[in-house]
């Protein structure tokens, strides 16, 4: 139990984001702030798409491929806040697998 805690319980979450995005040592009030824009726009981004899921589901002609580049655009825009975060890595080995 106390390992599922440790990998859902990060109190030192935003200074490892703020590592892992490369930037230099912001002040904690300003960190939150832009963490939690980030965060809010992201949800809504999933809070669409699982509306469109599940319209899709029901409806499969509808939406096309759309959802699929809205992933690839929310994973895109994602890399480009947290480019050293050791998960790219296995992104790119399963893409580099698949081709």
């Amino acid at each position: 139990m106390e390992n599922i805690l440790k990998r859902w319980i990060n109190w030192q979450h935003l200074r490892t984001a703020e590592t892992l995005n490369g930037s230099q040592r912001k002040g904690i009030v300003r960190l939150y702030l832009v963490h939690m824009g980030i965060g809010l726009k992201e949800a809504g981004r999933q809070f669409i798409m699982c509306i469109l899921s599940i319209v899709h589901a029901i409806f499969p002609w509808l939406i096309n491929f759309k959802l699929l580049e809205m992933v690839i655009s929310q994973s895109m825009t994602l890399h480009r806040f947290l480019p050293q975060h050791p998960d790219w890595k296995k992104l790119r080995d399963q893409l580099n697998k698949t081709e």
